[in-house]
């Protein structure tokens, strides 16, 4: 491996899935090369702000390379921090990416490279016969850790329904974030060390309501993040940042409820989509962003089988392209409808950016753990 690798290990201690996520919340730009001695020749994926653009192995190019990828569990990795020259023709999010390349493993379309049969990602799990994203972080920082707490395998963390306004980082370990069901209790994710339990409205909305259960697998040690210090650092930024922040807190809820009506019913029961006019096609390369002024719209994933809908949003709430959230929606991975008397305003991404990279890192790592929730969630609910 290379001396001026920024980071780099052997693919058995981490998977490619997992170097996706620490890289991906890193907003890492940059070339990730794999090798193994099961492989002709190395693989590379491009990153551009932790997301992928493009990738080559093999013959392979785009998201037909990085999905073979996730067969090489046998051999080392490198990243290298560079500027990213190539053209875009990953759109996916880099949690679809994940989800979609460990499903494609699980269901054998990717070829296991290797005579040893590949190992399960590190603390995933099945529920319901279906697997369960595993969600990661960044190291945390420890500044914003009040108190620390054990919990034991099995015992709830927090408990659906219950009012709470704690926020919590996993610093070891695995929880299970869990819905009741007329069928029993069902999984939507797994969260894992540098992961966050708790929403946006945990500190945003006095006498919050849990809207899930959090259970704990294995041993789990959890820090308790400063709250008031959270608030009071979402308190002094623009109202443009806080309808952008709230607006995701919005979205992650309609999802997760999307899902479970998924979970329960084992299938999509979406009416028509009357009166609503095509507004934004799923897999268009719109780099705009925009803030509803009037109106209502829908948030569509459009599959072979399905017209699924994500969320409806409406006065205050954004659509579009924000470039420091990872969200799986649109313009890339779903389509978006309007009423017709929808009214929209511009937004400029770059001064919310600015603002976004000067928020503490704490603060940034969990806005970029809900998005990734929404975007981990949106796969379960579209099956």
């Amino acid at each position: 491996m290379s001396n001026s690798a920024d980071l780099s290990g052997s693919l058995g201690f981490l998977s490619l899935a997992e170097i996706l996520q620490l890289l991906g919340a890193n907003g890492s730009t940059g070339v990730l090369r794999l090798r193994s001695p099961y492989a002709k020749g190395p693989a590379f994926i491009y990153l551009q702000n932790g997301n992928p653009i493009n990738a080559s192995y093999s013959t392979k190019v785009g998201l037909d390379a990085a999905f073979a990828m996730f067969g090489l569990t046998k051999g080392d990795f490198e990243f290298v921090r560079q500027k990213v020259q190539i053209e875009q023709n990953i759109t996916k999010s880099r949690m679809e990416i994940i989800l979609d390349g460990l499903r494609n493993l699980d269901e054998g379309k990717v070829k296991k490279a290797g005579p040893i049969a590949i190992r399960k990602e590190s603390g995933s799990a099945i529920s319901n016969g279906r697997p369960v994203p595993l969600i990661k972080g960044p190291l945390i920082d420890y500044m914003y850790i009040v108190e620390e707490e054990t919990y034991q395998d099995g015992e709830k963390i927090v408990e659906s329904g219950r009012h709470g306004n704690w926020v919590w980082a996993i610093l070891e370990g695995a929880i299970d974030i869990v819905k009741d069901t007329p069928k029993g209790p069902v999984t939507i994710l797994r969260l894992g060390d540098g992961a966050f339990v708790g929403s946006l409205s945990s500190f945003l909305v006095q006498s919050n309501v849990r809207s899930a259960t959090a259970v704990a697998v294995g041993n789990v040690q959890l820090g308790v993040i400063d709250s008031q210090r959270m608030a009071r650092e979402f308190a002094i930024v623009t109202p443009g940042f806080k309808d952008i922040l709230t607006s995701l807190d919005k979205r992650l809820k309609q999802v997760t409820h999307r899902a479970m009506e998924y979970l329960k019913n084992g299938h999509h029961a979406d009416k028509p989509l009357r009166n609503a006019k095509p507004l934004m096609k799923q897999g268009a390369k719109e780099t705009r962003a925009f803030k509803i002024v009037n109106g209502e719209i829908s948030i569509v994933r459009e599959t072979a089988q399905h017209r699924i809908l994500l969320s409806t949003l409406s006065k205050g709430d954004f659509l579009g392209k924000v470039p420091f959230l990872d969200i799986g929606h649109e313009p890339y991975s779903a389509s978006v409808f309007a009423s017709e008397d929808i009214k929209l305003r511009t937004i400029d991404p770059e001064p919310l950016h600015r603002e976004f990279q000067q928020l503490s890192t704490t603060f940034r790592n969990f806005i970029e753990s809900v998005a990734t929730c929404v975007s981990a969630t949106t796969n379960v609910a579209c099956g």
